[in-house]
């Protein structure tokens, strides 16, 4: 269902109509460019870059020994002559650093919900720079005059404004990115009332699944609708335009885009969560530790979820049901007691592990006065699997399975339909 919130382009013409929906591409614009370059064998290559229309981020610029990140402003007549530049000449900072100019004429849009956006929906379009774009990883970054960085991941995610950069395993590293508002419609889910606002004729649809029910949503007005996000167990929200355009959504399904439902302030459906016993998308572990081969539990577990449709598997939970927490438990010389490094170090186990490493939450909660781990687990985009191993496992019952190949062959197809998503 998610084949509808992403389109590809592949020559100018289409692009400049696309961009002509959300702006007016003949108005002089003034446009600034997040640049990001990494020293690589011997020579500088583009890493990563987001262009910003009218819209003028305070940053400084960075500049380390082996990584730059840096900020330029052009000014041009109109938004559809910068594209055109950009495509036929590229735009260079300066000689020292590679133009930053698309391979060809393809580009991608993708939606941005409300829920991971300040304002509006946005749309992303991603044209790639670079093919194959060196490996980055992780690092501490320091230079003469320069701030003191612990994580270069972190750095370039601050700069840029993507709070969802995944480093080396990024789909856009390569890429130079748009982003605008669409200003038709956006939804609006909060203080238990669900509703849309739209300068366009719009409609709402979906389903609500709660614990012991569901109730499918339709309406044309604006009209707000009651929910009982303390009974919620999933969403899927969209709104259309009358060309059926997929306008806004809501949804707890989408491996990217989750909306999250369980916080400290939702102790209740956490226990009724717990109370259904576990199944096929809720697993209990009274506790995992690392220092031998019980912590691979987390990560089939994990796999597994995200194969299939999603799940939470909690960590302070006996077989039985029983929250047995957490902060008695002696956690080993490595945490000092300390369930935050806990935490830590399961999400970072979790991304080195998995093949497909953003479809998890993890966190910590206060469940009948007990300390329980939260791991959140939404669909994957694909077919996921451990990244050592390679093996997939699917969920089956109240059991993490070794998949089939059948079944692999399914998760792969699913996986290049998500590659060729379109708009109706």
């Amino acid at each position: 269902m998610y084949d509808r919130i992403e389109k590809n382009y592949n020559n100018e013409n289409d692009i400049h109509s696309v961009f002509e929906k959300y702006i007016d591409i003949k108005l002089p614009k003034k446009i600034t460019l997040k640049l990001v370059f990494n020293f690589f064998n011997n020579d500088w290559q583009f890493l990563i870059g987001k262009a910003y229309i009218d819209d003028l981020p305070v940053s400084n610029d960075l500049i380390y020994t082996d990584l730059v990140l840096l900020t330029m402003t052009v000014e041009v007549p109109s938004f559809e002559e910068f594209i055109t530049t950009l495509q036929s000449e590229g735009i260079s900072y300066s000689d020292k650093y590679p133009v930053i100019k698309p391979e060809n004429l393809s580009w991608k849009e993708r939606l941005i919900p409300k829920t991971h956006s300040i304002k509006q929906p946005i749309r992303s379009f991603e044209t790639r720079i670079v093919e194959n774009s060196n490996c980055f990883q992780d690092k501490k970054l320091f230079a003469y005059q320069q701030p003191y960085s612990s994580s270069s991941i972190e750095s370039v995610r601050d700069f840029i404004g993507m709070e969802s950069f995944q480093s080396s395993s990024d789909s856009r590293i390569g890429k130079l990115v748009i982003e605008v508002l669409d200003k038709r419609g956006s939804l609006l889910l909060d203080d238990n009332r669900l509703q849309f606002t739209s300068s366009v004729p719009a409609y709402m649809t979906g389903e609500l699944q709660y614990l012991e029910r569901s109730v499918l949503i339709s309406s044309d007005d604006e009209n707000s609708i009651d929910v009982d996000l303390n009974e919620l167990k999933s969403i899927d929200i969209f709104l259309l335009n009358q060309q059926s355009e997929v306008l806004d959504f809501i949804t707890t399904s989408h491996y990217e885009f989750v909306f999250p439902l369980i916080n400290k302030e939702s102790e209740s459906a956490l226990v009724k969560l717990i109370q259904t016993g576990e199944n096929d998308t809720v697993e209990f572990k009274q506790f995992i530790g690392f220092d031998n081969s019980k912590k691979r539990e987390i990560d089939k577990t994990v796999c597994a979820f995200s194969n299939n449709a999603g799940g939470f598997l909690f960590i302070g939970v006996n077989d039985g049901g029983v929250i047995t927490g957490l902060e008695s438990r002696e956690f080993g010389k490595q945490f000092k007691n300390n369930i935050e490094e806990y935490v830590e170090r399961i999400a970072n186990y979790l991304k080195e592990r998995l093949s497909i490493n953003n479809c998890f939450n993890v966190s910590f909660q206060t469940i009948c006065g007990e300390q329980v781990v939260v791991v959140e687990v939404s669909t994957a985009n694909g077919c996921n699997q451990i990244i050592a191993d390679k093996i997939v496992y699917v969920r089956k019952g109240a059991s993490s399975m070794q998949a089939t190949p059948e079944e692999i062959n399914n998760l792969c197809a699913a996986q290049k339909v998500s590659d060729n998503e379109y708009f109706p």
